[in-house]
């Protein structure tokens, strides 16, 4: 971040709709937020939790945090009571730092808060010296719990600045910068983040996906690059339908599985953006495999290809005792390497392993859950998580494949499927049509599609059209919202 300052101290890094600052009077900020930070005995080990608005000061503030080598642990404001709870039981942080004393999460004062607007109409700045070592954490982040209990991940900065080393290459000549509009608890949102204010870039602050003026139409030349999750990007073809080529040169997918049919869909909209299709676990720090296409390249099979291992990153198919599994054959994805996270907050191995294990060199790995398999171009292809393989009423099933073939029907824009035992183990579908079709006419050929595909005993007993699939703050499908709505 000081190479930036020292090439470009008056270039652009934070743009907000109150105004424009420097990449000098950020780390002007950042300097102060930093003496604070240690004025108040924080340094290397330290976790400091951020009421994590989208703000210029909060952004300094995670600066800080790292640079006096401590670790900055995120909750969103739009977390519920009883998860702002936990990270805060689990997490114990030395500090919270919040934009506005009066405006901070619930706390029994357990954890002194420090307000970043007082720190601001201060000046302590102090040399930020010497800045955190390779192996201090950087951040603590939770996983959004759509698998199981949501974990502590604690990710270094060699991890972390080998992500963004990565994504410097991606960005390449582009130096259009990024918008930021999603959680920053959510690792999804690091890609347009750190990586761009290290390349010297400026970052877009937006209110969220809805805020479509600073996102798809930039003043000027367009972002050089956007990142959504697939549920994201269908949402705005439904609210906005915006032309890319204007929001920007790169457009990043990832979070979650991508559906050719989705590029295709629109793809009259992508001429001569970049695509590229990004993959990684929290616990890989952010994204260890990339594919890049063209809207005309997306492949015959269910899902892109998520591609190809990124610096210092080794990939293992394996079968479930971690032998490999013969080419073109599915196993579980492991990642080693230089991505892979210190562990979890709290201990427990979890998907955490030694590569040792798989035959490699001594190092940290991680079991990802995820199934995959290479194809014949030596790109690993996406074919879904291992745990969303159920059983239902004697029946092996993946659901995300009867998603695959509910999206393939005309006039289905979203779907989304569970099972329920209230009464008896069943499926049920949840489908967002497109503007102009018949409802009861779609629901009628999905179910019929996914009759064609699987025993009778797992096709969906109902069908129900809903007006929207309802989004995590992390951009992902939650069917809890979505059932709590038909309730």
């Amino acid at each position: 971040m000081e190479r930036a300052v020292r090439r470009g101290p008056h270039a652009e890094a934070v743009r907000t709709a109150n105004g424009v600052l420097s990449f000098q009077q950020l780390w002007d900020r950042v300097a102060d937020h930093a003496a604070a930070l240690v004025e108040s005995g924080i340094g290397p080990g330290e976790f400091v939790a951020l009421w994590a608005h989208r703000t210029e000061e909060i952004v300094a503030a995670a600066l800080a945090t790292m640079a006096v080598g401590a670790a900055y642990v995120p909750i969103d404001p739009r977390y519920p009571d009883a998860r702002v709870a936990a990270i805060l039981t689990e997490a114990d942080p030395a500090a919270l730092l919040v934009d506005d004393e009066l405006d901070g999460p619930p706390n029994d004062g357990a954890v002194p808060v420090i307000s970043l607007r007082s720190v601001a109409r201060t000046r302590r700045s102090a040399p930020l010296e010497p800045g955190p070592a390779p192996d201090d954490a950087a951040y603590l982040l939770f996983t959004s719990g759509s698998s199981g209990r949501p974990k502590g991940v604690v990710v270094e900065h060699r991890s972390l600045v080998n992500y963004c080393t990565w994504w410097s290459e991606v960005v390449g000549r582009h130096r259009g910068g990024t918008p930021v509009f999603g959680s920053l608890g959510f690792d999804h949102t690091i890609t347009t983040l750190w990586p761009t204010l290290l390349c010297g870039a400026p970052i877009t602050l937006c209110n969220g996906l809805w805020d479509t003026a600073p996102l798809l139409t930039p003043p000027g030349s367009p972002h050089a690059a956007i990142k959504f999750t697939p549920s994201q990007l269908r949402f705005l073809e439904r609210t906005a339908r915006p032309d890319y080529r204007r929001a920007c040169r790169i457009l990043v997918l990832g979070g979650e599985v991508l559906e050719p049919s989705l590029i295709d869909g629109i793809a009259e909209r992508l001429a001569d953006v970049r695509l590229v299709n990004h993959y990684g676990p929290t616990e890989t720090t952010v994204g260890v495999c990339r594919h890049e296409f063209t809207a005309d390249e997306t492949g015959d099979g269910s899902s892109v290809p998520i591609g190809r291992p990124i610096h210092n990153t080794r990939l293992y198919l394996t079968r479930p005792d971690l032998g490999p599994v013969a080419f073109g054959e599915p196993g579980e994805l492991v990642v080693a390497g230089t991505p892979v996270a210190r562990g979890y907050l709290r201990g427990g191995r979890g998907g955490f392993l030694d590569e040792a294990e798989l035959g490699g060199p001594p190092g940290r790995a991680y079991r990802t859950g995820d199934q995959v398999r290479l194809r014949p171009d030596a790109t690993v292809e996406y074919l879904g998580r291992l745990d969303r393989q159920v059983k239902v009423n004697g029946h092996r099933i993946e659901l995300d494949e009867l998603r695959h073939g509910a999206l393939a029907v005309d006039g289905v824009a979203d779907a989304a499927f569970t099972v329920t035992d209230e009464f008896m183990q069943r499926v049920e579908a949840f489908v967002v049509c497109a503007p102009g079709t018949d409802p009861g006419q779609v629901s009628t050929q999905v179910r019929a599609l996914i009759a064609r595909r699987v025993p009778a005993a797992v096709v969906p007993w109902t069908v129900t059209v809903v007006p929207e699939i309802a989004m995590t703050v992390h951009g992902k499908h939650d069917l809890a919202a979505v059932r709590r709505s038909q309730s």
